[in-house]
């Protein structure tokens, strides 16, 4: 075995899980590789912190369910046909019976839409334009689904009820790290494992998979939603650094909040004051790449 299938069957050697050939294998590659001991002894350094943090509280079997129909309920109202589909229908078969069907009847009708469309710009172009409003229906579906997730209050461990090992439920994450356009449904489960799974391993490698889709409104959803919940100051620090580096400005309040509670950690409630300024600087101008990296380097969330 070489030094990378060693350190990638780490984990289920730990669990126990490895077939008995590959662990002697692994033992013997073990014995003569120092640099696969480090990793290794960094692994289990990792793993006794975790075992020493307080286990979460148990939830509710049907936090699950709610769960889950929430965001059912959420897609279907953003699937809905538009209320003047039926409207929109009949004008078109109105057009298309009234304009002419002859390649040259309308490359004529075309010819003369265009010269009235001219003359009739230069008669009305001294008029104010009107701007419509900005329409908020999105904004307000989604601060809506941000209070139907509060309103769980607590973790699920909605994961135990399809993997059989925490190895199991971190493999299944860091297989959606490799898909570059994921489904609605892959990001749901992300946003579930950062939300509801006990393990801190794959809280993390969750964040880590949904930062890649931080311009996805549902993903910053969920993880805004999750952060007052999170107690461990790991995944904590980095959920702030994706909705800070992802500029998303309704995590300003959460962010606040963290910052004077004096009852976290000192390294959670830093980063919040560190997005905090984050979320302060302007905008950088969309068309300029340079300003963006820029603003995005200063001032580093570590």
């Amino acid at each position: 075995m070489n030094c990378q299938r060693v350190q990638e069957c780490f984990i289920d050697y730990q669990d126990g899980s490895l077939p008995a050939g590959e662990s002697a294998e692994l033992r013997a590659h073990l014995a003569s590789c120092p640099v696969c001991q480090r990793e290794w002894s960094a692994l289990q350094e990792i793993t006794r912190k975790l075992d020493a943090l307080p286990d979460a509280p148990e939830p509710s079997p049907r936090l699950r369910e709610q769960f889950y129909a929430m965001l059912d309920t959420h897609q279907r109202e953003a699937d809905a046909p538009s209320p003047f589909a039926l409207a929109r229908g009949r004008i078109d078969r109105f057009f298309a019976a009234l304009l002419p069907t002859q390649p040259a009847l309308q490359f004529a009708f075309s010819v003369a839409l265009l010269i009235g469309g001219l003359f009739a710009g230069r008669h009305f172009m001294t008029k104010p334009v009107v701007i419509a409003p900005v329409d908020d229906s999105a904004k307000t579906e989604l601060a809506a689904l941000r209070a139907q997730v509060n309103s769980m209050g607590q973790l699920v461990t909605y994961s135990l009820l399809q993997q059989q090992s925490t190895s199991e439920r971190l493999r299944t994450v860091l297989a959606t790290m490799d898909l570059k356009s994921p489904d609605r449904k892959i990001l749901t489960d992300l946003v579930g494992s950062l939300a509801f799974d006990p393990s801190i391993n794959v809280r993390l490698t969750a964040v880590e998979a949904l930062a890649q889709h931080a311009d996805d409104s549902l993903v910053r959803a969920g993880v805004l939603s999750a952060l007052p919940r999170e107690t461990a100051p790991l995944v904590q620090v980095a959920m702030i650094e994706l909705l800070a580096g992802a500029r998303d400005q309704s995590a300003k309040p959460v962010f606040e909040k963290l910052s004077r509670d004096e009852a976290l950690d000192r390294n959670v409630r830093e980063s919040a004051r560190r997005a905090l300024a984050v979320l302060r600087l302007p905008a950088p101008p969309a068309n300029n790449p340079t300003a963006t990296i820029k603003a995005n380097a200063e001032p580093a969330l570590t």
